[in-house]
């Protein structure tokens, strides 16, 4: 059923309905937490689609999310959760009677991947979700996108989504075929299927694998080191707060809605220096504070980061270090999200204040020991 007038309470709506999800990227840190509180708000079946099986932890939280709520999640295999096949697609499609909504999240990420694959998931899987949409008549499709899909290269200031046009040339791959892939999605939309995309920036928070244990990681072993002046900003968004935005885009998705079609940012409030924050997490586990060290100049960092790519033109082997990395650690990052309070009724449901805090609290319990025992087996 699509709705004709916005709902009373954003974010929330579509699960108290009782509503039966498809959520794509499942097993992935956004994928995961949004099937959570789908539950949480009172949905009544989510079929989680993910080409990675749940882990021990993740069925845990699964298992007890439906002991709580009363709720049903369908775990699909790997086979049965491959983007990339057409016969997976259509089958998750059926799992249910009938589809209300369907949270596209599911993406190849990073800068380490063949060429191909970045199209084969992030642009041609998003086309196979939109027919899956039309084909069994699901009203609603909300597409997880991302800013650097506007990203040119150069700072951002609290811009908005209006000053952030998608440009002609990417900053990267997956830019460009998340781009794409939010074009497709857009193009969709009709009286029939209601689309909007939803992007955070720079995600955090509890069970995360990649943004802070990655930099954490490095901090630990002594070579992450300041880029720059360190003074660059940019907007952090806890994962509750994104999940909350993603609901609040299937909320908003009714007849002569302003967000139809249309793209927004959700973060949480106010830009933080990077390195600072970063820093304040490693000084918490008991790592060397970075301020103490030398800053790497960024002609250096740039120099030896074209020296990789040259290197992964010759042998195809893929380094850490590359341009885009090195731009994406000095640049401004940080979005006024005026247009999705208005549009969306958003509103972050946790402030930085409380969840940054909270986040290293929870990796200074769950990851740091992991981190600590496994060094000590390595030496």
């Amino acid at each position: 059923m699509i709705l004709s007038s916005p709902p009373k309470n954003p974010g929330f709506e579509t699960a108290e309905a009782g509503c039966n999800a498809l959520v794509t990227g499942s097993s992935g840190f956004a994928g995961a937490r949004l099937v959570e509180m789908l539950l949480e708000r009172g949905a009544k079946t989510v079929i989680a689609f993910d080409i990675v099986t749940p882990d021990a932890v993740l069925q845990e939280r699964f298992k007890d999310v439906q002991k709580k709520t009363g709720g049903k999640i369908i775990t699909l295999s790997q086979t049965e959760g491959d983007l990339c096949s057409d016969a997976a697609v259509d089958a998750a499609f059926q799992k249910v009677p009938k589809l209300d909504v369907v949270f596209h999240i599911a993406a190849l990420v990073g800068p380490f991947h063949k060429e191909k694959l970045y199209w084969d998931v992030n642009y041609h899987g998003t086309l196979r979700i939109i027919d899956g949409c039309k084909k069994y008549k699901v009203n609603k499709l909300v597409y997880s996108s991302s800013p650097s899909t506007r990203f040119t290269g150069g700072d951002v200031e609290g811009l908005s989504e209006d000053e952030m046009p998608i440009p002609d040339k990417f900053v990267a791959l997956y830019a460009e075929t998340k781009a794409k892939g939010e074009k497709a999605v857009s193009q969709a939309c009709s009286d029939t299927l209601l689309t909007v995309s939803v992007a955070p920036h720079q995600l955090y928070g509890p069970y995360d694998t990649l943004f802070l244990p990655k930099l954490l990681e490095a901090a630990g072993s002594g070579k992450l080191r300041i880029f720059g002046k360190g003074q660059n900003k940019i907007s952090l968004c806890h994962i509750d707060n994104y999940c909350v935005g993603l609901l609040c885009g299937a909320d908003s998705l009714y007849r002569g809605s302003p967000t139809l079609s249309n793209f927004y940012v959700v973060t949480d409030d106010g830009p933080q220096y990077f390195w600072k924050t970063i820093n304040q997490a490693g000084v918490a586990m008991g790592f060397v504070d970075l301020e103490t060290k030398f800053h790497l100049p960024v002609w250096l960092l740039y120099s030896v980061a074209y020296f990789c790519n040259f290197l992964t033109f010759l042998t195809g082997k893929q380094f850490k270090l590359k341009p885009f990395t090195v731009k994406m650690l000095i640049i401004h990052r940080y979005f006024n999200i005026k247009n999705a309070r208005r549009d969306l009724q958003y509103k972050p449901l946790i402030s930085f204040d409380k969840g940054w805090p909270d986040t290293i609290e929870w990796f200074r319990i769950n990851w740091l020991p992991d981190y600590k025992a496994m060094g000590a087996k390595e030496l």
